[in-house]
C-alpha cells in the first residue's frame, strides 16, 4: 500500500501551500489504495510474501497512479506480519480537471470499484468528488450545511449506520490558534447515480473536536476499520497522534486523549491511513512513509508504539507535464 503523500516547505502547511497529497485505503485481504500530491505520481507492483494480490492508485494533484501488492499474510486470518516488500509507484493517469486544483484528500471506494473520493485543500467550498481510474469526473458532491475552513485530509470507515461513510477532516490550522476543529461525515453517495454532475449531499454530521492541551495543525485523518476510533496525526516534529475512541457520536465538543507512547520519526506527518482490516497503519511525511503492523487484538496505541516499517512514496518533485515540442517552421518548395 501507499501512504499519503504531500509536497511543500517543512515550515508551512503543504496543503495551503502547494497541493498537498492525502491517502487511503485497502480493499479485504488485498489493498487499494489511493494518494494525491501535486501534478506528478506513479505506481508498481508491491509484494510481500506468497499470497493474494491487489492494486493501489495514487494521485499527484493532477496525477493518478496505480501498483499491485501482494501481502503474503491473510488479513482475514491475522494480517500482516512482517513488513512487506513495496516497488515504487509508477504513474497511471492525469486528473486534468479545472475544479481538482489542489487535491488534499483521497480514498479509494471500498464498496464502489474504480471510484475514488476526493476534495481540494482551503480555499474551496464544502464539497468533494468523485473520479474514475482514468481521472475523469464521475460528480461533484456538495455537502449540506457544512464549513470548509481548511480540510486537509477525508477518511471512508463505519457511522452510526451499516455501510461506508466518508469523513473529511477540516483539521489544518496553520498558526495553530483554531478553538475547535471539525469533522464532517456522510453516508458514501453513489458516484455513478451522479451522472457527471453536481449532486447536494443531505444528512451531514458533524464531530466538533478539541486538543487536550492546545491547538495543533494536522494534515491526517484515520478511522479505525475495527472500533471506529477517530485518530489524528499532527504536523508537528514530534509527532504527536490523537484520538476519539469509537464509536463516535455526532456533535461535541469532544476532548481528544493523546496516543502513547509512540515510535515515530522525527517527521513532519502529511497524510496516513489504516487498511480495511485494520491490522496495518500507514503515514506519510514529506520525504517518506511508514508502515506500522498492527497484530490481532492490539490497539491503534500499541500499533504505534512499535517500530515501523519504512515503505517506498511517490517522490515529493512537482513535476510538470512536458510541453509540446515546437512547431516546426514552415519550408518553401
Amino acid at each position: 500500500m501507499l501512504a499519503c503523500n504531500d509536497a511543500g516547505p517543512a515550515d508551512t502547511s503543504a496543503s495551503s501551500t502547494t497541493g498537498d497529497a492525502t491517502t487511503t485505503t485497502s480493499v479485504d485481504t488485498t489493498t487499494t489504495t489511493t494518494t494525491t500530491t501535486g501534478p506528478v505520481t506513479t505506481s508498481a507492483p508491491l509484494t510481500t510474501g506468497d499470497s493474494d494480490g491487489g492494486t493501489s492508485t495514487t494521485t499527484t494533484g493532477d496525477v493518478t497512479t496505480s501498483s499491485s501488492t501482494t501481502t503474503g499474510d491473510d488479513t482475514t486470518t491475522g494480517g500482516l506480519a512482517r513488513c512487506p516488500v513495496v516497488a515504487p509507484p509508477a504513474q497511471l493517469s492525469i486528473v486534468a480537471d479545472d475544479q481538482i486544483h489542489e487535491t488534499s484528500g483521497l480514498v479509494a471506494s471500498r464498496s464502489q470499484p474504480g471510484v475514488f473520493w476526493l476534495h481540494n485543500d482551503s480555499g474551496d467550498g464544502a464539497r468533494f468528488f468523485a473520479v474514475d481510474p482514468d481521472g475523469a469526473r464521475l460528480g461533484t458532491f456538495e455537502v449540506e450545511d457544512a464549513l470548509a475552513i481548511d480540510w486537509e485530509d477525508m477518511s471512508s470507515g463505519p457511522g452510526p449506520t451499516a455501510g461506508e461513510w466518508l469523513y473529511f477532516g477540516d483539521i489544518g490550522d496553520n498558526p495553530e490558534v483554531r478553538p475547535s476543529i471539525t469533522v464532517y461525515r456522510v453516508p458514501e453517495p453513489d458516484a455513478a447515480a451522479a451522472g457527471g454532475g453536481p449532486v447536494t449531499v443531505e444528512g451531514v454530521e458533524a464531530i466538533e473536536l478539541v486538543y487536550p492541551d492546545e491547538p495543533h495543525n494536522a494534515e491526517t485523518l484515520m478511522i479505525d476499520p475495527q472500533t471506529g476510533d477517530l485518530v489524528i496525526v499532527a504536523k508537528g516534529d514530534p509527532t504527536r497522534i490523537f484520538r476519539l475512541p469509537g464509536p463516535v457520536a455526532a456533535g461535541g465538543p469532544y476532548t481528544l486523549e493523546e496516543v502513547t507512547p509512540i515510535q515515530f520519526p522525527a517527521v513532519v506527518a502529511t497524510g496516513g491511513d489504516i487498511s480495511p482490516a485494520g491490522d496495518f497503519i500507514a503515514v506519510r511525511t514529506y520525504f517518506q512513509a511508514f508502515l506500522w503492523l498492527r497484530p490481532p487484538g492490539a490497539s491503534i496505541a500499541d500499533a504505534f508504539a512499535g517500530e515501523p516499517c519504512t515503505i517506498p512514496s511517490p517522490s515529493r518533485s512537482r513535476a510538470r507535464p512536458l510541453p509540446s515540442p515546437p512547431t516546426p517552421p514552415a519550408t518553401t518548395p
